[in-house]
């Protein structure tokens, strides 16, 4: 197009310079190099992809295949212990229910696109950030703090730190970065560590004592725990008595109770569990000292009281089944599952005025974990128990 003098109109790109084609070029050209070169840019990278190709229709109870092995992966990778077999069962439904609770989606135990979109978000949602010339190495496996360290929302000491993480806990490391920072999960919380603070194997720890100065080393090992019995009655009893021999405390505070509990940190010199917690570990004794590897793996880490709900509803799991006909069909050992609560069985007695009064193992407040053996239960109507679990 030609204008009133005579001259050519030109583009918009090239009156930006001047009208010369070859420098607008060269200028492009540059700006590319300068961006390949320099690697400023904002990169969302996925903490783990899958195997498995990702099912695009609803997977539940009773499907088999590739899509269920999706799901059981990302489940796995999300630090629930279940087998990868293909076979949507018990173990995978009462995973995808917890999941689904800790992740405010509807609890229907079926795994639509919601459900699959958070099983995705939660891997990858720290792992967007601004990088300059960023790689990574994938790691998948646990590691150790080897000193007190911040563990961070984002990949710089200018990021806000989620607490300090003691040495000796036990992280699950996605991705070395060429930052020097790594990209962990603890207690189901994402987030950062520097990597200089991350060892494969667990660090020796030890309490001292200056008396000159009155500083304190707390000692994050708990005392060994004696395995020397196979049946559940006693590995229930040794738990028990290990909880108050140790001066265990009561807590509902994520991060605080740890399973089992002779891998349990303490926080400013004290230990903490509650009645999930012990239900927990103790059906992991039980199944470790019976060689129940799967089993083992299941209650490797705490189920609370809404997942032993979960199974009563579901007609039990590979490891529990449930117990009908009441109180007068249970055998001490059996777990009670009442509303927010867990405990063992061990006997009852039928009052005049229609209530009853239980004798349990349990670790419900700061009174029952003192006491080493049977304790009294707060329930005191049999209708306030919802399921009946017994071991298989």
């Amino acid at each position: 197009m030609k204008m009133k003098d005579g001259t050519k109109e030109l583009p918009s790109s090239e009156l930006y310079l001047g009208g010369d084609m070859v420098r607008f070029r060269i200028f492009i050209l540059v700006s590319i190099l300068m961006i390949l070169t320099v690697g400023i840019s904002s990169i969302s990278y996925a903490a783990y992809t899958s195997p498995y190709a990702e099912p695009t229709s609803l997977v539940r109870y009773g499907n088999t295949g590739i899509g269920v092995k999706w799901v059981q992966d990302m489940l796995r990778q999300n630090g629930y212990s279940l087998t990868i077999d293909g076979a949507f069962g018990p173990q995978t439904q009462n995973a995808v229910i917890l999941f689904q609770k800790e992740n405010s989606l509807e609890v229907d135990g079926i795994v639509g696109a919601l459900t699959r979109s958070a099983l995705k978000k939660e891997l990858g949602s720290a792992s967007t950030t601004t990088t300059t010339n960023s790689s990574t190495t994938t790691v998948n496996a646990y590691r150790y703090a080897s000193a007190n360290v911040n563990f961070r929302n984002g990949p710089s000491t200018g990021n806000t730190s989620y607490g300090i993480l003691a040495k000796g806990t036990e992280v699950y490391v996605y991705q070395n970065r060429s930052d020097g920072w790594s990209y962990v999960k603890y207690n189901n919380r994402y987030g950062y560590i520097n990597t200089t603070y991350l060892q494969v194997t667990k660090p020796v720890t030890t309490t001292t004592s200056n008396t000159s100065t009155n500083t304190t080393t707390t000692n994050t090992s708990l005392p060994a725990f004696s395995r020397n019995a196979k049946d559940l009655l006693t590995i229930i009893k040794n738990c028990k008595s290990y909880y108050a021999n140790n001066n265990f405390n009561y807590s509902l505070a994520d991060g605080v109770r740890s399973i089992p509990a002779d891998k349990s940190k303490s926080y400013s010199g004290k230990y903490y569990v509650d009645c999930s917690a012990f239900t927990t570990w103790v059906l992991y004794e039980y199944a470790n000292a019976n060689g129940k590897t799967a089993m083992k793996n299941y209650f490797s880490y705490q189920r609370n009281s809404a997942t032993f709900a979960s199974i009563g509803a579901n007609g039990g799991n590979d490891y529990l089944q449930v117990v009908n006909g009441g109180l007068a069909n249970a055998k001490p050992g059996d777990i009670l599952v009442t509303q927010g609560h867990v405990e063992f069985f061990s006997s009852y007695t039928q009052n005049a005025n229609g209530t009853i009064s239980m004798k349990v193992y349990n670790c419900g407040s700061d009174g029952s974990i003192k006491v080493a053996g049977i304790s009294n239960s707060a329930t005191k109507n049999a209708s306030e128990i919802k399921y009946i679990l017994r071991v298989k």
